[in-house]
């Protein structure tokens, strides 16, 4: 059988469909076995990979067959340790072990294009697989089956901010039975699927055309769906991140990553997750990466006016005495006072001066949401004025400011804003000076 540690050739076209599972087989032998031969049966080849963090001994040749088994030893060669000396340390350690030499092994095997997809089941190989999951690259077919997949729980242990496909067992994983025998086939059709799709051209294959990446919700659809076609149209590829604090996270990731080219934070309204409360919590460095980075920024205060909270009963008990809007039976959205505002525009200034390369702030003096507009229920003057004239003294020099008098959804507002950025000017009409409010 062939060693992982060995560097095979680069897979051409037609060569056969792999896929790796990946499990603890002191406990899940059969299950793993099981699953492995409905990938066969797909048309695939299973790879094992043994996650078990105490010393074991190998599994019968029924489950290993004729396939390739990357037993204990060598994922803890991974790691830069052993199996019996990862056997011996406390829990904790040994899956924060286990969880590097997975990542070592599956970043070699992706980069090798030695395996097509690859799929974990199980409780604890779920925690072990997870993170190294989240350190493939985006459209690369990767799937979790757990019966921890339900109920309340967040899913952040398992997808982080990458594309991570879930599949909740409902029975637990023991044995084969009528329940779990039908979710193993059709866990090995999702993931056999994925990845012969897949195949031999990688979405992640180097970029041939400037990317912008932009921040948008439900309330900014309709400019960024305009800015799109625009944009798309004069060559460019958009990638629209949903601002709902993982979003966010995401497009950091983006940019850290060297994919993005420009970005339009069209929708920041993730800072007021962060610094008043909410759902949408994208963490502290959010707004960051890109100015750090010398990458192009356009940004814009979109949707600053509110933060997102749960049902409505919630959202009165959170933050009693405000004004609501709700999204949906299970979004509200919360109106911002003026003195959350006029802090989110010192912290807008903050980080907009962070940045080491061009970066232009253009507010929409006309609203900042769907509801934040003259007669609708957020639309309140003083607070957005408190924004604006906070963020206005905390600007450096250097930083752009343009003030439109639209608001944020108007064609005219992100028009302008693609104009300037296809122009290249920073201000189409040549009328701005830095930190000099423009009203056109």
């Amino acid at each position: 059988m062939n060693s992982p540690s060995r560097r095979p050739d680069v897979r051409r076209a037609g060569s056969p469909t792999v896929v790796v599972v990946i499990g603890t087989f002191d406990t899940k032998a059969e299950e793993l076995g099981v699953l492995a031969d409905e990938i066969e049966a797909q048309g695939a080849t299973a790879v094992l990979m043994d996650t078990s963090a105490r010393l074991t001994e190998r599994p019968s040749a029924d489950v290993i067959a004729r396939r390739t088994f990357i037993d204990q030893e060598q994922v803890a060669a991974a790691a830069g340790s052993t199996s019996a000396a990862i056997s011996a340390l406390p829990r904790g350690e040994a899956v924060s072990a286990l969880r590097a030499g997975v990542t070592a092994l599956l970043e070699r095997m992706v980069a090798e294009r030695s395996v097509d997809g690859a799929v974990c089941m199980g409780g604890a190989g779920t925690h072990i697989a997870g993170p190294a999951f989240q350190r493939l690259p985006l459209g690369f077919p990767k799937l979790i089956i757990s019966p921890l997949a339900s109920g309340g729980r967040t899913f952040e242990a398992y997808v982080g901010i990458k594309d991570v496909a879930v599949l909740h067992s409902v029975a637990d994983i023991i044995g084969v039975n009528s329940v779990t025998s039908g979710v193993y086939r059709s866990a090995a059709g999702y993931i056999v699927g994925a990845a012969r799709h897949v195949g031999a051209e990688p979405p992640w294959a180097e970029r041939t055309s400037p990317t912008i990446a932009a921040s948008m919700n439900g309330n900014t659809t309709p400019a960024l769906m305009r800015g799109r076609e625009r944009l798309e149209a004069a060559g460019y590829s958009f990638v629209a991140f949903h601002a709902n604090g993982v979003g966010g996270r995401a497009l950091e990731d983006a940019v850290a990553s060297g994919k993005v080219d420009i970005v339009l934070d069209f929708t920041t309204t993730e800072l007021a997750g962060h610094l008043v409360g909410g759902l949408m919590d994208p963490g502290p460095e959010r707004m960051e990466t890109a100015g750090r980075r010398g990458v192009r920024q356009v940004l814009v205060p979109g949707c600053l006016d509110f933060i997102t909270c749960g049902r409505l009963e919630d959202a009165e008990q959170e933050f009693p005495g405000r004004v609501y809007f709700g999204h949906n039976p299970e979004l509200t959205l919360v109106r911002l006072t003026r003195d959350e505002a006029a802090t989110l525009g010192k912290e807008f200034a903050r980080k907009a001066n962070l940045a080491t390369g061009p970066v232009t702030v253009y507010v929409p003096t006309g609203g900042l949401s769907i509801p934040d507009a003259p007669g609708g229920p957020f639309w309140d003057p003083e607070a957005d004025t408190a924004f604006l004239d906070d963020l206005r003294e905390g600007l450096q020099p250097q930083v752009e400011l343009i003030t439109l008098p639209w608001h944020i959804n108007d064609p005219r507002f992100i028009d302008r804003i693609v104009d300037d950025l296809l122009v290249g000017s920073g201000a189409a009409d040549g009328a701005a000076r830095p930190c000099d409010a423009v009203t056109t």
